[in-house]
Formats: structure tokens, sequence, C-alpha cells
């Protein structure tokens, strides 16, 4: 699912900087993803294949777990990806994920398991064997169709599957994303309420909710389902760097600047290598009067992102701080 950062406004501390947090082309920065590969007990796996590819298949990369189960990998196109870890005959799948750019996006654990689900995350439990590969098969197509930008194409198959299958949350999911692309937010919030209903302890509709309800300036319910998000993911032992950041940014647009500094500081207790939690928790020290403490996290901001967004404004800010 895709997970946006959101718009925020900022006036603060004398400056008026109207700043907008908006992603750069995607063809100009590249992503990556950091995660752990567990057995059934929760003890980490030592050299499992790990295989992060999109719904095409172009692009994938390989590697292997370290002697901690811990996977990095750097230089990754940030669009949607599956993740598949093996081991012998154990099998682990993160079915869909959303890789952001900058730093390396911080996945959920990968259990290993000797059945895991597919592309349709579980959906086909129960489901006769023939049917059930014809119906991953049709999830790849559609996948690789949304990928693509062939939306149509790509709803018209996640309705062949949801007939079959009703309760097949991550296609709910899916088709909520087509409906944000094509603009129809009705039909995309009716999409990710049905996800919900289906599976109400997967964060990404919640986290997909918050940044459409944002958007709506509808902030008491994107802050619930901010919330919502980010508890599921604590209580999973998740931390999911851009939905802590969206959060932050709900709350921040609502005023809540303290509220939105907390959010900020787990960005980057989350990831430090997150820049732009470091430039948010900046901002955020800037408003309580605390200049030396955002110099540091500005600085951080600096040095991780030279180039990046908010890069003239930070340097700018720094240099009349000193």
């Amino acid at each position: 699912m895709k997970k946006r950062t959101l718009i925020a406004g900022l006036v603060t501390a004398g400056f008026a900087l109207g700043l907008l947090v908006m992603p750069a082309p995607a063809l100009a920065q590249m992503g990556g993803a950091a995660g752990k590969v567990v057995d059934e007990a929760g003890k980490p796996v030592e050299g499992a294949d790990v295989t992060i590819s999109n719904p095409s298949g172009v692009g994938t990369t390989k590697l292997k777990t370290n002697a901690k189960g811990d996977y990095q990998a750097i230089g990754i196109p940030p669009t949607d990806y599956q993740v598949v870890a093996v081991k012998g005959n154990l099998r682990g799948v993160l079915p869909r994920v959303k890789l952001s750019m900058g730093a390396p996006t911080l996945l959920p654990n990968i259990k290993l398991e000797k059945s895991a689900p597919g592309a349709l995350g579980g959906a086909t439990d129960g489901v006769e064997a023939k049917k059930q590969a014809e119906l991953e098969t049709t999830a790849k197509n559609a996948a690789a169709a949304q990928q693509a930008g062939n939306f149509d194409e790509a709803l018209g198959l996640y309705e062949k599957i949801v007939a079959d299958i009703p309760k097949c949350d991550v296609c709910f999911a899916h088709m909520g994303d087509i409906y944000l692309k094509k603009k129809d937010e009705a039909k995309a919030e009716e999409a990710f309420k049905k996800a919900i209903a289906i599976d109400p302890n997967k964060p990404d509709p919640y986290s997909a909710l918050a940044a459409l309800y944002n958007g709506q300036k509808k902030f008491d319910e994107a802050t619930a389902m901010g919330k919502k998000a980010t508890d599921l993911m604590a209580a999973s032992g998740t931390a999911d760097p851009i939905a802590l950041l969206n959060q932050g940014i709900i709350l921040w647009n609502q005023s809540k600047i303290a509220d939105a500094k907390v959010m900020f500081q787990k960005v980057v207790d989350a990831d430090a290598k997150n820049a732009d939690g470091h430039y948010w928790l900046g901002m955020s020290l800037i408003n309580e009067g605390k200049m030396p403490e955002a110099g540091k996290e500005l600085q951080q901001y600096v040095d991780l992102a030279p180039t990046g967004q908010y890069a003239a404004t930070a340097k700018s800010i720094l240099a009349s701080i000193k």
C-alpha cells in the first residue's frame, strides 16, 4: 500500500516558511529495505535467502540474512514490492510493502513457517489447490497492471478475485490505492474500509485512510486512523517511519506541536537515517525555542540529504541560528 508523506504548513519562531512535504521525482532518487527474518519462536534466522521483487518481476534483489537475522538492501526504486524469505523447507512472505525514497524502509519481521501466504496474503486458505494457483496468477497480473499504470485493467482483475474470494483484504487494499490514483476518493475510502473490516489487524489500510483524511482536512479522523496504524505496529514490534512521520504531520496540521514532536522523535528512533524525521524534529524544537538542539537535528538532515527537498531551508535556518 502506498504510504504518502503528508502536506504540512509551517510558521514558526520568526520563520514564515510555507513548506510542503512533497515527494521528489521517483526516477531521481532511490530507496532501500531493511528487516529481520525470524523463526516461529521469534529467534533470528541466519543465512535465509531474501528476495525483494516488484509485481512485474523487474529489478529483483537477492540477499542473505546475517547472524542476527538482519538483511538490508539499498539502491532500490521506491515502489511496491513483495519480500520472500526462504531457508530449507521454511518460507515467509511480506506480500506487499511500499519502499520509500532515501534511507532504507524498516519492514516488519518475516516469520519463517512451513507454509506462508502468497500474493493474496493467505486469502486463498481453504481454496482448492488448482483454483488457488489460478487466483495467485491473477493477483500477479493485477499487480503488474497496477505497477504499469493500467488501472482499469488492474481493477477488473482484482474484482475478478474478490468475486471468488470476498474476504481478500489485500485485494481491497490494492483497489483503494488504485482509486486514489484515479482521484476517486469516495471509492478509495470504501475499499480501505472493506480491507479493515476483513482484517482489522493490518496497519496499512489505516495509514492510507489517515493520508486520505489529512488531504481532506478531516484532521480528527486522520489522527484516529494514524493512531490505530501506529498502535498496531507497536503491538507487533514493528515501526514504519513513514507512517509515524505522517501521523506527526497530521498532528502538526492540528497545531498539536508537542504531540507531533513525539511522533517525529519516534521516526528517528525507528530509523536514525530518516532525514525527514530529523528535519521535522528540528522544526518542532525551533517552536520550543530550543535552537541548539534544533540545529543538531537540522544538521543531521543536511548530512543525510544534502540535496534533499528541505536542504536549502535547513541550511538557511542553520546559518541564522549559529
